[in-house]
């Protein structure tokens, strides 16, 4: 009997340790039934890493205890039927996390700071990972000159060319960075702050998107819609001068949803944006002659215009992308039309 006892236990410790090495997107955790008094049971519980959302209000994934804290991250409450936690990621200036749903942040957030100084964050990621998502809450930094040179305050990336810098004013939008993990598995976000008074803070969540997965947006495309509308907006939208940022060169795509075979651009301005003769802002079809009959013209010289708003719409037979590109970085970015940034609404029309 004693060894009829000792052969079950070990069987039983072998199905724990197959069921842990069973699945790298899921946790495993471990019941201890006290039922029998001669043996003691264990069951085995496995739940996926899905998303949840913390006490906080914020994203997170469900984790098992000591995995959310062996990497770093907080615990808000139950998820998996109250086996696993929802694990809430936030870091810091000089922190590091490898969680997909992780909140990188300024200083005493959501409080404002004045001081200059240098903040590195960094997201580490697996090798089969090909994007991150930033979806961001808010980024206030000192607003650029009238160029759209961000000469007090920037924030630069470690991977990917499509913003050589960021600052000003940015709301409640999304960007897509392309990461190489041939060339490195992490991607650090620089924010360099000078020493104005302006007061400063940021909040952004990042995930991290695999190469096979669907939700991954087209190679190149800085912002990826998956909606019959949404707004479209560049860097620095929600600033008071709204200029437009030197140093940009990326698209953004549309899928065409199905039964849709229109779409409609509108301004969210008094005047149709355009950009300074120099730089770029290009549709996949005439939209800015249609919203200028009058001169045809589809940038603006020192003088400026004030284009004439009017909703654009076009048929829609695959999907759209709108090229950004500004890299003169001499002209005055200022002064064009009430609208000096790209900020659309766009909505798919029924077939």
């Amino acid at each position: 009997m004693r060894n009829q006892r000792t052969g079950l236990k070990i069987c039983i410790k072998m199905l724990v340790i197959l069921a842990l090495a069973a699945s790298t997107h899921a946790d495993t955790i471990t019941a201890r039934n006290q039922t029998d008094r001669f043996l003691s049971l264990f069951s085995v519980v496995r739940f996926k890493n899905t998303g949840c959302t913390g006490s906080s209000g914020d994203s997170g994934t469900c984790y098992a205890k000591h995995t959310c804290l062996f990497n770093g991250g907080n615990l808000e409450g139950t998820c998996a039927g109250g086996f696993g936690h929802c694990c809430v990621t936030k870091i810091g200036c000089g922190g590091v996390s490898r969680n997909n749903c992780t909140y990188i942040e300024s200083p005493g957030y959501p409080n404002t700071f004045s001081t200059a100084m240098t903040c590195k964050q960094t997201i580490m990621f697996n090798r089969d990972v090909c994007q991150l998502r930033l979806d961001v809450t808010e980024v206030d930094l000192a607003p650029p000159d009238n160029r759209g040179m961000c000469l007090e305050d920037v924030l630069t990336f470690s991977q990917d060319i499509k913003w050589s810098q960021v600052c000003g004013t940015t709301l409640n939008t999304h960007y897509y960075l392309d990461v190489d993990p041939d060339t490195s598995t992490k991607l650090d976000f620089d924010f360099n702050i000078g020493a104005g008074p302006y007061p400063r803070k940021w909040k952004i969540k990042v995930s991290q998107i695999c190469c096979d997965q669907l939700s991954m947006a087209p190679m190149g495309c800085g912002q990826y819609f998956t909606s019959t509308t949404g707004t479209i907006k560049a860097w620095n939208t929600d600033s008071a001068d709204r200029v437009y940022l030197h140093g940009q060169n990326y698209a953004t795509c549309l899928r065409k949803e199905i039964d849709r075979c229109t779409i409609t651009y509108t301004e969210t301005m008094g005047d149709w944006f355009l950009p300074r003769c120099g730089d770029t802002l290009e549709f996949p079809f005439n939209i800015i002659q249609q919203n200028n009959p009058a001169t045809g013209i589809t940038c603006l010289g020192p003088g400026g215009v004030s284009p004439v708003l009017r909703p654009a719409t076009a048929s829609l037979q695959g999907p759209q992308q709108i090229y950004f590109v500004t890299g003169d970085g001499t002209n005055n970015h200022v002064d064009v039309g009430q609208n000096s940034n790209l900020d659309l609404e766009f909505s798919q029309g029924a077939c």
